[in-house]
């Protein structure tokens, strides 16, 4: 048996003639009397009787139409199912980003794009940027958010911003009046730096190294809302990117642009020769337009 003579045998039984079958099949009467013939060689034995111009289904009809009634169910919500996934109905995404991603901007587009699509999942997962793109690489993510450049080669990068370093203090800091931090401004001050893979925090003290300015470390965190409660408890001054620290503002905190200008790459990272999913496109799109806005994430004002 196949599905067409599944079909015109269902219809057969609901419709009780070959005219009306045909009618609902959109096809000619002798169309379904040869699929029907077909269909009763291959059974084995007889599904209907011929009683004048009506069909009586044999016992044994009326037992195969209770199957095919179910393995029909199970094709509608089959239907139903890709239509539900080519219309972001269903889904899943599995998604890695850097620690400073996950804990600052990231979760606020996560919720924006579950509400628009109520129907998808997110699994979020942290990580160090090397570890997200060696998960987009293994298959064991779909896509990664990465916080500087990423050396793995089964990947696909694409640059979301250019995320310059700024200078982040407390109200009531003598350098808040500045209109902008320079290296010689952090000379002999009590200084809070991100961990030593940061790659932010690498070209920060290469540039403070070449210039013999040496400030005060007293803590290193690999998090940039641990840095900034820290700025607010007193312990010291922190150089983040712009974009965890715009995400901070909510403590209070004082931002100033840091010159010369370093910065890093925000990164998505997507798997090479592998397809993506529906919901993976969607959401990458959801970035591309998130940092496409004309406000540039919250560009800092020179005040």
């Amino acid at each position: 048996m196949n599905l067409r003579q599944c079909e015109v045998f269902r219809v057969l039984m609901e419709a009780g003639t070959v005219t009306a079958a045909a009618a609902l099949l959109h096809v000619s009467q002798p169309a379904v009397s040869k699929t029907l013939g077909q269909l009763e060689r291959e059974l084995g034995f007889r599904a209907f009787l011929r009683e004048r111009r009506r069909l009586i289904p044999t016992p044994e009809a009326q037992a195969l139409h209770h199957e095919v009634r179910r393995a029909f169910v199970s094709l509608d919500y089959l239907t139903r199912f890709a239509q539900d996934l080519k219309g972001l109905r269903q889904g899943r995404l599995v998604l890695a980003a850097s620690h400073a991603a996950s804990s600052g901007w990231l979760p606020g587009l996560v919720a924006t794009f579950l509400r628009r699509w109520p129907g998808l999942s997110i699994s979020l997962q942290t990580m160090d940027s090397p570890r997200v793109a060696e998960a987009v690489a293994s298959g064991h993510v779909d896509l990664g958010i990465a916080q500087f450049e990423v050396r793995v080669n089964e990947v696909r990068r694409e640059r979301l911003a250019s995320v310059e370093a700024v200078c982040v203090m407390p109200p009531n800091h003598p350098l808040h009046q500045r209109r902008v931090i320079r290296p010689a401004d952090l000379h002999d001050q009590p200084f809070i730096a991100l961990a030593s893979v940061n790659r932010l925090r690498t070209k920060l003290d290469g540039l403070l190294e070449a210039r013999n300015v040496r400030p005060r470390t007293h803590i290193d965190t690999p998090l940039a809302s641990t840095a900034c409660a820290l700025v607010m408890e007193g312990v010291g001054l922190a150089i983040l990117d712009r974009v965890s620290a715009e995400d901070n503002r909510h403590r209070r905190i004082v931002i100033r642009p840091f010159l010369p200008r370093i910065a890093e790459d925000l990164t998505l990272v997507s798997p090479l020769g592998r397809p993506q999913s529906a919901v993976a496109e969607a959401f990458a799109a959801a970035l591309r337009e998130e940092f496409a806005t004309p406000a540039d994430r919250g560009k800092l004002p020179v005040r």
